[in-house]
């Protein structure tokens, strides 16, 4: 297969992943597992796997050299993670993938204003309209923004953090030792909140959690997998697939179904987020082409 094609299968397989992960967190929270103790299960299968392959592949634990970057990017992982899987728990499956759209808008207000990166009126514009689309799924007067739905959103700001994070993070360190440490980190400091709430799950409850943990490692591979072997304006209208992937298992397993308000409102996010990244794709390669 071309690269192209391939680039396909996996992000394709990325999304599927994504989806399957937010239904298994809602069937372990349905089986009386709170979300907190899912995230730490997730963050404890994540990181035996990613210490096993590095092992494996580099036979010793990576040193790193930036630590208070990686402790910073830490803390906005761990937040943007178990405020996720709470949301999740709380809110329809598809209003929660919807919303997921939303990070890489702020992700561009952050790199403008902390990073000190050049955003022009045409991206301004992009964001701005990603953020009507914001508000076409939540419908603020006409529905009630509840706990979920704030988690949800505030889960996308720390996506959008960590990912700055990781743009300065990794001019001093490899991706490996990136990886490592936020999964040896997000394994510790979740542990804290899910201690007090720590059950005994059922053999059902703990095969959703693996699944879990697996699904979103599998999905994270594959995401980094697919950028890898095209431009990236090529592979993330793919990324819309989640939504429908979502919908159809969601509506298969717990009965939802997404009203046109949520259908219309991930477009025109979606939208406005692919536009800002093929902007930061030109800009890029106008950058290359410069030269130093």
């Amino acid at each position: 297969m071309s690269p192209m094609v391939q680039a396909m299968a996996w992000i394709l397989s990325s999304q599927l992943s994504t989806a399957l992960q937010n239904v298994a967190i809602r069937l372990a929270a349905d089986d009386g597992i709170h979300p907190f103790q899912i995230a730490w299960v997730r963050g404890v299968v994540g990181l035996a796997m990613v210490a096993a392959f590095i092992l494996w592949r580099e036979r010793a634990v990576p040193r790193p050299k930036a630590i208070g970057q990686l402790v910073a990017v830490g803390f906005a992982h761990v937040a943007a993670m178990v405020s996720f899987f709470y949301g999740v728990a709380l809110i329809p499956l598809n209003d929660s993938t919807a919303l997921s759209f939303a990070a890489p808008l702020f992700g561009t207000i952050g790199a403008a204003l902390f990073l000190g990166e050049r955003v022009r009126a045409r991206r301004w514009i992009a964001v701005a309209i990603g953020f009507i689309g914001v508000l076409i799924v939540l419908r603020p007067g006409m529905e009630t923004i509840g706990l979920g739905t704030a988690l949800v959103l505030f889960s996308t700001v720390a996506f959008a953090i960590v990912t700055l994070l990781f743009r300065t993070l990794s001019k001093t360190d490899p991706s490996t030792t990136i990886v490592f440490y936020q999964s040896l980190f997000f394994s510790v400091v979740t542990f804290v909140p899910a201690a007090p709430v720590l059950a005994m799950p059922s053999s059902f409850a703990l095969l959703m959690m693996v699944l879990v943990a697996l699904l979103g490692t599998f999905g994270m591979v594959a995401y980094t997998r697919a950028f890898a072997l095209a431009e990236a304006s090529a592979i993330l209208p793919f990324e819309f697939s989640r939504l429908p992937f979502i919908a159809i298992v969601a509506f298969l397993v717990f009965g939802e179904r997404p009203d046109q308000w949520v259908w219309l409102g991930a477009a025109v996010i979606f939208g406005s987020t692919l536009y800002v990244a093929h902007r930061e794709a030109i800009a890029a390669r106008r950058t290359a082409e410069a030269g130093p």
